[in-house]
């Protein structure tokens, strides 16, 4: 597995007393996005839109390295009574369920949400395939969310040459 995870922030359910939190308004959903997610906000229902705007239900490789970085929040309904969580990557294309890679992310108890990243190869991870994000704590799911993984592959110009060799023997 080629999958490297590093954690750039955890965000506890403290900002703001009292209220419904993002991680209320969210729970159990992974917003996932190519982009760098904010960790912070003025506003609850600005933070709420502002990401699921940025969530992505179809991410690209990058065409010259044939990578991609996919920058994940998950939001728990109730507070984490532990303190590592696994990221579990399933290929769901066409209704399967394989496994293809799980990642261990630790952090506080009691907290509500993980912000993390995570960088795909398409040569561990099959591009034009469906993909589930699935956070879970002892094999009990706290939160998931899905992607398409696109890729442009090689490009033909269905032009055929032939050895004169090749040609002789037909």
């Amino acid at each position: 597995m080629k999958a490297l995870a590093i954690v750039f922030a955890l965000l506890g359910s403290a900002h703001a007393k009292g209220g419904a939190q993002p991680e209320d308004l969210l729970k159990g959903q992974i917003i996932i996005s190519d982009k760098r997610l904010p960790t912070s906000w003025n506003s609850v229902a600005s933070y709420v839109a502002q990401l699921r705007g940025l969530h992505r239900s179809m991410l690209w490789y990058d065409k010259k390295t044939g990578k991609l970085k996919i920058e994940y929040a998950a939001f728990f309904a109730k507070p984490l009574n532990d303190v590592q969580v696994d990221l579990v990557i399933y290929d769901i294309t066409n209704g399967a369920r394989e496994r293809k890679a799980t990642t261990e992310n630790f952090m506080r108890r009691g907290d509500r949400v993980l912000f993390n990243s995570v960088e795909l190869d398409k040569e561990d991870y099959e591009m034009n395939r469906k993909y589930r994000l699935v956070i879970e704590s002892r094999r009990v799911v706290l939160a998931s969310g899905e992607f398409i993984l696109r890729g442009q592959g090689p490009n033909y110009s269905g032009r055929v040459t032939f050895s004169e060799e090749e040609t002789k023997g037909q």
